[in-house]
């Protein structure tokens, strides 16, 4: 796992992808897929785009929080790999996915927020057949769901051998 703190600026840019993004979604007919009724649309999003923004500094991809458009399962690209981020609210959230094939990406990395708004844990990630083979489905009260347990995650030093060596190949 790693912290990554986002300056102030950035926070901002985070802030208002975020509000973007909801708006953007229920204008479009997006529907609501939000379990969490304590939160808002706007809530998640931001969690959200401050975990892609984490993500892309980390392993210094490009990335631009103000892209609009519903995603195809793959939230940054480097080189070939596609990276899907999957955020929680919860330092022991887990990673999840409604089915197996909604994973699409060729990773999944996992982040959670801390109790400051300007810094994310980074704290590992997956292949997606090794998702399908660790996964377990669950049902935590809105339906089946596949999880995958924080101990099964990947060291995020390993994603940055492997994104390093494909894109110098």
């Amino acid at each position: 796992m790693m912290l990554v703190r986002i300056n102030n600026e950035d926070l901002s840019k985070c802030r208002q992808a975020a509000t973007g993004r909801w708006q953007l979604a229920r204008m479009s007919g997006v529907s609501n897929q939000r379990r969490d009724s304590n939160r808002s649309d706007n809530d998640i999003d931001f969690l959200g785009v401050r975990a892609e923004y984490a993500v892309a500094k980390v392993f210094q991809l490009g990335y631009e929080p103000t892209a609009l458009g519903v995603d195809a399962g793959m939230d940054m690209w480097c080189g070939d790999v596609s990276l899907d981020v999957k955020s929680t609210f919860h330092r022991n959230g887990r990673m999840l996915f409604k089915t197996l094939d909604a994973f699409k990406s060729s990773v999944c990395v996992l982040v959670s927020s801390t109790d400051e708004a300007n810094v994310m844990d980074v704290r590992g990630w997956a292949a997606r057949s090794e998702f399908a083979d660790l996964a377990e489905q669950v049902d935590l009260g809105h339906g089946p769901c596949w999880i995958l347990n924080n101990d099964c995650l990947r060291l995020l030093p390993e994603l940055w051998e492997l994104l390093t060596a494909r894109r110098v190949q």
